[in-house]
């Protein structure tokens, strides 16, 4: 799962959100094949019938079907042209050092 700032991708075009993970298209990377359609479990995804700059039919979320999707990622694995993608908006909290840790590194730098 790819994790990246809110900074980095808050302009990118969203299908859809749930939680802290969103499901990204770029509509003009979609060559129309489909497979996204194909291979999702929850039945989401359908041709739009609109066309990008390459002229193939792109997907879309159904209406009413937003909530049905499980973000599973295999329409991502599925697309051959990384058109279609799920990403973790939010990195997850670093861990605080630990005081073993700590002392750790402080005698191996006394120790060079």
């Amino acid at each position: 799962m790819r994790r990246y700032s809110h900074d980095l991708v808050k302009n990118l075009p969203k299908l859809l959100t749930k939680g802290k993970r969103s499901l990204f298209f770029q509509k003009n990377r979609c060559q129309g094949c489909n497979l996204c359609i194909v291979v999702c479990p929850t039945g989401v995804l359908e041709s739009s019938g609109d066309l990008n700059m390459r002229a193939a039919n792109v997907p879309r979320v159904k209406a009413g079907k937003e909530k049905s999707c499980i973000l599973c990622q295999r329409c991502e694995f599925a697309c051959p042209n990384w058109a279609i993608y799920i990403i973790d908006e939010q990195p997850e909290p670093q861990k605080p050092a630990t005081p073993a840790s700590k002392e750790g590194a402080q005698k191996a730098v006394q120790s060079t």
